[in-house]
């Protein structure tokens, strides 16, 4: 059974250590693919889920904090958000606020979090999880 088989059947992600013990326990056994998938759901539930990469953009923020000012005289600095999805209905991008390890982790990786112009969209292009428009607090 190869590790994409062994995904569908058992409906989550493994990451491939934990692929290798499972085939270990498939191949010493003498059952069906379902039937030995359906056999070890229990255990299943006890393996830690692979952490999914977060997809990091860059959104821009209009307002009168007092960063760089635009020619129509409003300001904008620049906030690191994870892209969640994006809505079909209201073609808006879903977003949702980092964890303080996701900038420390930008930061080890080189990314440059100081001030400047460059974004991948604009906050008034996105809404919240809860199919929210995103709310300055200033």
């Amino acid at each position: 059974m190869m590790k994409s088989e062994f995904e569908s059947l058992a409906g989550r992600n493994v990451t491939d250590e934990q692929y290798k013990a499972i085939e270990t326990l498939y191949m010493s056994s003498n059952l069906e693919k379902a039937e030995f998938v359906k056999s070890i759901r229990t255990m299943l539930k006890s393996i830690q889920q692979p952490e999914k990469k977060k997809d990091i953009k860059r959104m821009a923020v209009r307002d009168r904090s007092g960063y760089r000012k635009t020619p129509n005289g409003c300001y904008y600095h620049i906030e690191y958000v994870e892209l969640v999805d994006i809505d079909i209905k209201t073609g808006k991008y879903i977003i949702k606020p980092l964890e303080d390890k996701d900038f420390e982790q930008l930061a080890k990786d080189g990314h440059d979090l100081d001030l400047n112009t460059w974004f991948d969209f604009d906050y008034e292009d996105c809404i919240d999880e809860k199919k929210r428009p995103i709310e300055l607090n200033y």
